[in-house]
């Protein structure tokens, strides 16, 4: 994806219209403006299209509109694991709720990577997308997850850490690296998406809960 390459700023209408096998002009049958393109792409993978599909060629779209897409269904995608994580002072099985916090974030990003790689690509260039992804929806989740590892550690279902908001980042960064950016690269092909995602939820486990009473 153009976007998720180049950027905002670096992508061309002209490199899209390559890319899709027709003429720069062409592209503009499709889509009024690079801003219209770029709108389309998260309608698309947020199937926020409405009713049908869009009247041709689509519309450039109001200041803060694409922005305030993208917030709102980043903001919807469900946690529930964590959420009830949160909730629950007498987990029945701590083994098998932090398998699900992991799975659900690690699917998160195994599904939505491509869009999320346009997101994090083009943030520092639009800064409506830079305050809310960095600033808020990451900082909360990182935040929300290390108040979950310090609640299950003080009660002593997990292990304690130096760090608890070390501790998530570095969760949170294997399951983005396995689920998402080895899919960019040449690593692509190294692991099956099977062994990736059991591996990294085995790991996570066998590293924050402590070894059964002898």
């Amino acid at each position: 994806m153009a976007f998720g390459r180049h950027g905002y700023r670096g992508t061309r209408m002209a490199d899209v219209g390559v890319a899709a096998g027709m003429s720069a002009g062409s592209v503009f049958n499709y889509v009024e403006s690079k801003e219209a393109l770029f709108h389309l792409v998260f309608t698309r993978a947020f199937e926020a299209d409405g009713d049908g599909p869009p009247t041709l060629p689509v519309p450039t779209p109001a200041p803060g509109r694409t922005a305030a897409l993208i917030e709102a269904h980043l903001r919807a995608l469900p946690v529930p694991c964590l959420k009830a994580a949160l909730a629950d002072d007498h987990p029945a099985d701590v083994g098998a709720e932090l398998r699900g916090i992991v799975l659900e974030r690690y699917t998160i990003q195994e599904d939505l990577w491509p869009v999320l790689a346009v997101i994090e690509r083009c943030a520092a260039e639009i800064p409506d997308i830079e305050e809310f992804y960095y600033r808020r929806t990451r900082v909360g989740y990182f935040g929300r997850l290390a108040a979950y590892l310090e609640k299950r550690a003080a009660s002593g279902h997990l292990r304690a850490m130096p760090d608890f908001a070390v501790a998530a980042r570095i969760v949170s960064e294997m399951i983005s690296w396995f689920a998402w950016h080895r899919k960019e690269g040449r690593d692509a092909r190294l692991y099956t998406d099977d062994s990736a995602r059991d591996t990294v939820v085995a790991f996570v486990c066998a590293a924050l809960l402590p070894p059964p009473a002898s």
